[in-house]
């Protein structure tokens, strides 16, 4: 992670509280493509040219309300050039990949199979404000909520840059009605700015201790399985499973304290996912504003669980397989999002036929691990060359001293690593019991108390986040979907 972001976060703060407060909409709009363009100049012309497309179909599909037969004509067809787009970068150069078998050779020509997969590279934060601007325009459709017609606040609640990356996917009814309200923020609140720091901190631990650690190890072990027995396969898939956690849980977290500072509330993307009692309950905390986004304008259209058990069933599968599709292009993401669907089409017969599971939390984690290794490989292929190592490699003792220095994870590392991944999981625990995240929790602490656990998080960041064999700041994981 660059620390570049901080500097950049405190130059426009600063602007936010010293321009006057009816600037603040358009500094944050142009901060945002600031920032944008600063990641991918390319990024930011798409960006631009997906808000113009999205603001005008929200105003024309407004002006057609009640013609029944144009407004629907019109609304298949800027959701469907959204979803175009989306499925053109997302699928255009893995297909080229696909039919030209890998070797996209230039012949010296500019329409050669390398120039235009290089052309197709996907835009930071496509996929997610891709389908803020999808739900937007249903809602709009749907008569759910009127077209915005200020570009400019529209054009910041897709490109608002603390969740342009990663997310979470927002609603126009949540963020709108508090970016209208910017005038109203006061530098002097010390309240919010003090929950600010606490999720930022939080977040930069999960991410720089913990999940940045662990990438050293994790990359070793699915870059070459198989010099690696048993042990070592489960885990690095185990290593994995809290990597994407953490850095992913760890972005957000950064996210929604830059959001309060500006006194914006984004939603909470994670609550204690790895608590789970069943697959159900994990999708209801994992990556939350995407699993409700997909059950509020796919699941639910394609008739939900109205139509008797086996229409849920098949709604379930088809749900989760375009999650896995949204994810990236590849056949083994396909098939991470349909072990999804087979888990929960399992629970819910399981359920429907009145059974208990026992187990239900340990059950769910192991599902959640083994899924996460067709995530993490590079292809199928590779996905089930691990999966076979972890059965047939067997387990070799004697050669774990070696294998952990190989790693990066003797001595010290490997208490940091064991340290970090205990925390995360303890706090996780302690906010499940008490229905609060960790920011929250925190916030309810005695001043003393409060600020102990800044100082113990600030010394943890910069001493066990910054330095150490092997490691160097990571690119967030979900910065590629």
């Amino acid at each position: 992670m660059t620390m570049i972001f901080p500097v950049f976060l405190g130059i426009v703060v600063t602007l936010f509280f010293l321009l006057p407060v009816k600037c603040r909409p358009v500094l944050l709009f142009l901060s945002s493509c600031v920032f944008c363009g600063w990641i991918d100049i390319w990024g930011l012309a798409v960006l631009i040219l997906i808000s113009i497309f999205t603001w005008r179909a929200g105003i024309r599909l407004e002006r057609i309300q009640g013609k029944t037969r144009q407004i629907r004509g019109f609304a298949i067809f800027a959701v469907g050039f959204l979803i175009i787009v989306l499925c053109v970068y997302k699928y255009g150069a893995w297909l080229l990949n696909l039919v030209f078998d890998g070797n996209l050779v230039s012949s010296g020509g500019w329409q050669t199979p390398q120039r235009l997969a290089a052309s197709l590279a996907m835009p930071v934060g496509l996929s997610f404000y891709m389908f803020q601007a999808i739900g937007y325009l249903a809602d709009i459709y749907k008569g759910k909520s009127g077209a915005e017609k200020n570009f400019i606040y529209l054009g910041c609640y897709l490109a608002f840059f603390p969740k342009l990356v990663s997310g979470p996917i927002l609603r126009e009814q949540d963020f709108l009605p508090q970016l209208k309200k910017l005038t109203q923020v006061r530098f002097g609140d010390r309240g919010r700015l003090s929950t600010a720091f606490t999720y930022m901190l939080w977040g930069y631990f999960m991410k720089m201790v913990v999940a940045d650690r662990l990438a050293v190890t994790v990359n070793q072990i699915f870059a070459a399985p198989e010099t690696f027995d048993s042990f070592w396969l489960l885990l690095g898939a185990f290593f994995y499973t809290m990597q994407i956690y953490c850095d992913f849980a760890g972005y957000s977290y950064i996210a929604i304290g830059c959001g309060k500072i500006f006194g914006l509330d984004l939603a909470q993307n994670f609550k204690a996912p790895y608590c789970a009692s069943s697959i159900t309950d994990f999708w209801r905390r994992w990556h939350v504003s995407l699993s409700s986004w997909l059950r509020d304008y796919l699941y639910i259209p394609l008739g939900g669980n109205r139509k008797g058990i086996a229409r849920k069933c098949i709604n379930t599968v088809i749900v989760f397989l375009v999650c896995g599709m949204w994810h990236g292009a590849g056949i083994h993401f396909a098939v991470w999002g349909l072990l999804h669907g087979a888990y929960s089409v399992i629970d819910a017969l399981w359920r429907k036929a009145g059974w208990k599971i026992r187990g239900g939390r340990l059950l769910t984690f192991v599902e959640v691990v083994f899924a996460w290794i067709f995530f993490r490989a590079q292809s199928l292929r590779e996905a089930l060359s691990y999966v076979r190592g972890i059965f047939t490699a067997g387990i070799h003792p004697e050669k774990w001293r070696e294998t952990a220095e190989a790693v990066q994870i003797g001595g010290v590392e490997a208490l940091v690593i064991v340290s970090g991944i205990a925390v995360v999981l303890g706090i996780d625990e302690l906010c499940n019991a008490r229905k609060l995240n960790m920011p929250v929790l925190v916030q309810k602490k005695e001043n003393a108390v409060r600020y102990f656990i800044f100082y113990l998080l600030v010394i943890a960041i910069f001493i066990f986040g910054m330095y150490g064999p092997g490691y160097h700041a990571e690119q967030f994981i979900y910065m590629q979907f």
